[in-house]
């Protein structure tokens, strides 16, 4: 346990720092620290993380601001570790049916008045509520260590001891939310314009924040962080019942970075015109063949079918599948692909990144993490829980207030050493429809997210929710836009396929949702060519479309 006369030393750099939150979780700290040395059952590991964040949403829906709303919330998360860094209260029960391991934290919300007095109160709360289920679990695991099978990675719960000491400054820039709320009027209603148009928003999304984390090791950190994104979303019935979606968006760190309202009203004008030709595609059907996945779609692949195998506390679950964990150097791509994850970059070919960040949720530094180096998979995304033959965090412990922090993508770079042009790819894709004997092959352009399976019970399995897709034929007919069709398989099989990269790398930017919540993160990848995936129908509405037209008259688009 750390010695008391640290943390007055790092109290005393608070109070001159002139930072309440912070004074408030080192007092507090302090007086834990000092009221349970000594005791033979006290908790090894205390931490404290605080979020403070402030946001705007402007919204606009059939022409008009829908809603114009600012909020500000300061939350905290408590984490006290009972037991050892070998076997301490966070370890998974495997005897308990509905046990998966503990997830969430201690949680409460800090008054956003910089009172140390208030904020202390309710540090003092939680630590308790979290030291008293922490001293009960640990009981549970040490049952369950003297009556079940050994486990198949007895790695520690914690990894070695870590002191990391960076308060940033905090500086925003001033954000007024006036001037959008015109222009989400205004595109907003080149959007609705279109008569199939059953439902649509514009938004402009902006958030600013300041994260803080103290731990019983003597680590405190201050990090600003600002993210903004405006996005179009418009949705239709087809005739069959199918919901028919688009949503296209744009994150940035700066909201002056924003596209300007000329680029958006195109934007709107295109999403329209691109909602009429989905509802009036065919539909799909099930297929088993070559599939170039273009660009940002490329990225939802690696993300959902690699991505989530390589987080290392999956490696040591006893439920999870363990995918990639006994292919460590060997290949599992072709010798010119390469991945690699990395929150240190803040841009790529000057694209903002989501998954950029300094400090990770367990206050471990930001570092670049190879996956996959020519071919070969060399390993995986690490936070503070070691596995076998991997000891030490990369600084990918992440997670969303209120839960625990697990190993989690940040930004996810697919590279080749053999980029090929659109038209090579094009022309390799047909060559595997005629030596497969297909009809056509498959493009899809976008992909609206997915999700995977990792575990053992179910299938070991991903889902990717195909957006705009295109049947390529091999008798030279003109490609054919199709909808309601989406990308499924399992991993090494999938990623057996890959043929071949594109010198056309793109960024998607999105959130990821797993056991520690939703995290920003980005995937870039050139298009990639499959040698053969597999696609199903996707699951439709039975209504049809509204009997009545809309209650408006609008200008009729051909």
């Amino acid at each position: 346990m750390p010695c008391v006369w640290f943390l007055v030393a790092s109290l005393a750099r608070a109070q001159e720092a002139n930072d309440a939150v912070l004074d408030a979780l080192e007092v507090e700290l302090a007086r834990t620290l000092a009221a349970w040395e000594g005791a033979e059952d006290a908790p090894w590991y205390f931490g404290y993380r605080v979020d403070d964040v402030t946001s705007w949403d402007v919204v606009g829906r059939y022409g008009a601001l829908d809603h114009s709303t600012l909020a500000r919330s300061r939350v905290i998360d408590v984490d006290v570790r009972a037991g050892d860094r070998h076997r301490d209260s966070t370890h998974p029960l495997r005897n308990e049916r509905w046990d998966f391991g503990v997830t969430e934290l201690s949680h409460g919300v800090l008054p956003i008045d910089d009172d140390r007095l208030a904020l202390r109160a309710e540090v003092w709360r939680l630590t308790d509520e979290a030291t008293r289920a922490a001293r009960e679990r640990i009981v549970k695991v040490r049952g369950e260590q003297r009556v079940l099978v050994a486990e198949t990675d007895g790695s520690d719960d914690f990894g070695p001891p870590a002191r990391y000491v960076d308060v940033e400054p905090v500086q925003f820039g001033s954000f007024d939310p006036r001037p959008w709320e015109d222009v989400v009027e205004v595109v907003s209603a080149v959007v609705d314009r279109a008569p199939w148009v059953e439902d649509s928003s514009v938004s402009v999304s902006v958030r600013r924040g300041t994260r803080w984390i103290v731990t019983s090791e003597g680590t405190r950190l201050r990090e600003p962080w600002r993210h903004a994104r405006i996005a179009i979303e418009a949705h239709a019935r087809a005739d069959d019942g199918m919901d028919v979606s688009l949503y296209r968006w744009k994150d940035v760190g700066d909201p002056a970075e924003l596209p300007d309202e000329t680029t958006l009203l195109a934007w709107g004008a295109d999403t329209g015109a691109d909602l009429r030709d989905l509802l009036a595609a065919p539909v799909g059907e099930p297929y088993a063949g070559p599939v170039l996945l273009r660009g940002r779609a490329a990225g939802v692949f690696v993300h959902e079918v690699l991505g989530h195998r390589v987080e290392g506390h999956r490696q040591k679950k006893e439920d999870e599948g363990r995918t990639f964990r006994q292919l460590v150097g060997h290949s599992l791509l072709p010798p010119d692909i390469s991945i690699v994850d990395d929150p240190t970059l803040a841009t790529y070919a000057g694209e903002y990144l989501n998954g950029h960040y300094r400090w990770d949720d367990q206050g471990m530094p930001a570092a670049r993490a190879t996956l996959v180096d020519r071919g070969v998979f060399r390993g995986f995304l690490m936070g503070r829980s070691p596995i076998r033959d991997f000891p030490d965090s990369n600084g990918h412990g992440r997670a969303e207030s209120g839960l625990r922090p697990v190993p989690r993508m940040a930004n996810t770079l697919l590279s080749t050493t053999r980029p090929r042009s659109d038209s090579e790819l094009r022309r390799m894709l047909l060559d595997e429809v005629r030596r497969q004997g297909l009809a056509y092959g498959v493009i899809v352009d976008e992909l609206a997210g997915g999700f995977t399976l990792t575990g053992r019970v179910t299938p070991n399995a991903f889902n990717l929710r195909a957006g705009t897709s295109w049947r390529v034929y091999a008798d030279g007919r003109p490609d054919e836009l199709i909808r309601g069709i989406d990308l499924v398989g399992t991993p090494l099989i999938a990623l057996g396929n890959v043929l071949a990269a594109g010198d056309d790398p793109a960024v998607f930017n999105g959130y990821c949702s797993a056991e520690s919540g939703g995290v920003p993160n980005a995937a870039i990848a050139p298009s990639l060519l499959i040698r053969r995936l597999e696609m199903q129908l996707k699951e439709k509405g039975q209504a049809r479309p509204p009997v009545l037209p809309r209650p408006d008259p609008r200008p009729k688009e051909g």
